[in-house]
């Protein structure tokens, strides 16, 4: 009879920890291609993570923001750059996977600028956005906007990301992952050390603080193996 309550105990144990593990990550994420119905899903993400470096880029007007991102993606979202993350039937994280070729079919429209900001500030803001992606070759990938649902950190859902772009990389017959990261954001530098990236340079500008907000940025690269 004694033996009985300490059974149970245990076994009560082991499914507390079960379901906490589950808390803590997550065994059925999709990356999928970013569709219509989902993009103010991917903007909300987009915009918790990176809002500090937006209002720089779009003069604090948040509003002219969301309605420029928004007209953007919906009209470039069949260049197949926009990927989230899903679990649970949620999106809980985002990427944007972009190469030679997307760049080329990608539509950028100063009038929707123009529209939302005033003449000044949408060409402050156009050209902020122009000198973001630096120029790919053919064997090149650049990643932007990695980011996952606050909620939903720490549960592999960004190395998920990154291992999908590696394999879309071999698929797509390219060579080399290539992206920049705040030195202020330890957390993700941490991350991308991790996955396998490499410094190539580190810059401090005076400049990239007053339009992105940090000073310190570091340009990171991966170069993926070919097959055996």
């Amino acid at each position: 009879m004694s033996k009985k309550p300490e059974i149970f105990f245990i076994k009560k144990n082991r499914k507390m920890n079960n379901h906490k593990n589950r808390g803590n990550s997550f065994h059925d994420i999709q990356i999928i291609n970013l569709k219509l119905k989902d993009v103010e899903s991917y903007l909300k993400i987009e915009f918790d993570a990176f809002y500090e470096k937006l209002k720089i880029m779009f003069s604090n007007k948040k509003e002219a923001a969301l309605n420029i991102i928004r007209t953007e993606i919906s009209r470039n979202i069949d260049t197949g750059r926009y990927y989230n993350a899903k679990a649970g039937g949620r999106i809980v994280g985002i990427i944007e996977i972009v190469t030679k070729e997307n760049t080329r079919r990608y539509i950028k429209d100063f009038r929707v600028y123009f529209k939302y900001l005033g003449l000044t500030r949408a060409v402050k803001a156009i050209l902020l956005n122009f000198f973001e992606v630096p120029k790919l070759d053919d064997g090149t990938i650049y990643i932007d906007n990695v980011a996952v649902d606050a909620d939903n950190r720490r549960k592999g859902v960004a190395n998920k990301m990154l291992s999908f772009t590696e394999d879309y990389a071999r698929r797509h017959g390219k060579d080399t992952l290539t992206l920049w990261v705040a030195g202020a954001n330890k957390n993700a530098y941490s991350l991308y050390k991790k996955f396998g990236f490499c410094n190539v340079v580190a810059r401090s500008s005076g400049i990239a603080e007053k339009f992105s907000g940090y000073r310190e940025w570091i340009y990171m690269k991966k170069e993926i193996p070919g097959p055996l």
